[in-house]
């Protein structure tokens, strides 16, 4: 077996590392100066650091909105500490998009509740008040109003069917950031929102998460259970300031193919049994948990060090927005002109959203000869959402997805594409041209 896996992986990646240059969904942070790497690993070591991650809080929180904000060491430990706040448990259920990762089920399974999956709306590939509504009853305590990809969905109907019902609404906005509907930002149309951080969202900490609500009698409770939680242990810290140093290093374009070499040869070490697995992004809430894994605590805080790094972020965010949201009018522009707009979700072209893209997405019948011909230039691994709920080892079933039960995002998942819109801007016209080129070519 593991003879049959080298002779099927070892070309492949020799091919791999002649490329020129690759584009990833994970930007390292080749921006950073060596000052401010250097200050960050201060902070690292320090003792006395909990007023960055207050100004960190407070500086999220104005980005969202005009609410209060509490961060964590990722948006899924977010989520799960809101459930144990509105003391949801046995014999409750929250609805979730069938479109969403396995962290999001999990942390329902682990406050002892029950996932419920609705399907998506496919003009956003995010929560669909429609089929949200046919999966309410009696035990429903909490809707999850998931945006996707950087588009809003249809927030303000989920909000008037939980105003209707009397259920919390909890904007999921892990992979959204900025992005507006009539001028309103993502989180501040629901009654709490929760924010991912980790390496491959809008705003990159490497992990992290945050929660986020106008009510501030939620807010207090959550504060509260969260200055409680415990740390991330030093050790684990430090593999994760490791990391940091490995990706600002290697995920960049340039440096990218041989990155995935490096990974892939310290995936078959871990196969092959040749050190202890060691986590760095929290991997263990992939699969069905009904309490705390044992490698690292659940929930616990966000590392002062990366609140640091979340600063400097927020200090070129509006920059960053600008880019990303100049790319994706590229790529719309393309696309119509290459006959491609019937491929587009709708709200590509809705007057009253604003998007801050985290991906170009689209669906097309011949998806995988999109990504046969992108597999050159883009690291199509990293493809969301190509099942009902990603990152599930064990396969979405073992999280209580009945299949067949979301036929419009299994139907997604099947014609999925992702193009790239976090990368340096010198790449932007590189990767116009080559989608460009494949578009005109299918």
């Amino acid at each position: 077996m593991l003879v049959n896996l080298l002779k099927k992986k070892i070309p492949r990646l020799i091919k791999r590392i002649t490329l020129p240059y690759q584009i990833g969904f994970v930007q390292g942070h080749s921006h950073l100066s060596e000052k401010q790497v250097f200050h960050i690993e201060q902070v690292l070591n320090s003792e006395d650091s909990e007023n960055i991650v207050t100004e960190y809080e407070q500086r999220m929180s104005s980005l969202i909105g005009l609410g209060f904000g509490v961060s964590f060491a990722a948006g899924r430990m977010a989520f799960y500490s809101l459930l144990k706040a509105l003391n949801i448990g046995a014999g409750d259920e929250v609805i979730l998009l069938g479109f969403t990762c396995s962290v999001m089920p999990n942390a329902v399974w682990r406050a002892g509740a029950t996932p419920i999956f609705a399907d998506i709306d496919k003009n956003t590939f995010g929560s669909d008040p429609v089929e949200i509504k046919k999966k309410i009853t009696s035990r429903t305590k909490l809707i999850v109003a998931q945006h996707s990809f950087g588009i809003p969905c249809n927030i303000p109907a989920i909000v008037e069917i939980g105003k209707k019902y009397g259920i919390f609404v909890m904007e999921d906005s892990a992979i959204a950031l900025d992005s507006e509907i009539d001028g309103i930002k993502v989180g501040n149309w629901g009654d709490a929102a929760i924010f991912s951080t980790d390496h491959s969202k809008p705003l990159n900490t490497l992990i992290g998460g945050f929660f986020y609500t106008k009510d501030q009698a939620i807010y207090k409770k959550i504060k509260k259970y969260s200055d409680k939680l415990p740390d991330l242990n030093n050790i684990h810290q430090q593999r994760l300031f490791k990391q940091f140093i490995f990706e600002r290093k290697n995920y960049t374009p340039i440096r990218y193919p041989r990155s995935i070499i490096i990974n892939r040869a310290n995936d078959l070490k871990g196969k092959l049994r040749l050190r202890q697995k060691q986590y760095v992004f929290l991997e263990a809430d992939y699969t069905k948990q009904s309490s705390s894994d044992s490698s690292y605590p659940y929930p616990a805080k966000l590392p002062p060090f990366l609140a640091q790094l979340g600063l400097y972020e927020l200090d070129r965010w509006e920059y960053e927005k600008k880019k990303r949201k100049d790319l994706l009018n590229g790529y719309i522009s393309i696309a119509k002109q290459s006959g491609l707009a019937e491929c587009l979700p709708k709200a590509y072209t809705d007057p009253q959203i604003e998007i801050v893209p985290l991906r170009f997405v689209f669906e097309h019948p011949d998806a995988e000869t999109w990504m046969r011909k992108m597999d050159r230039y883009i690291d199509v691994g990293w493809t969301w959402f190509c099942q009902p709920i990603i990152c599930c080892p064990d396969g979405p079933e073992s999280l209580g997805y009945v299949s067949g039960s979301c036929n419009v995002g299994e139907t997604s998942a099947r014609n999925i594409i992702n193009w790239p819109c976090v990368l340096p801007d010198k790449y932007h016209s590189n990767i116009l041209k080559i989608f460009g080129k494949i578009a005109s070519d299918l």
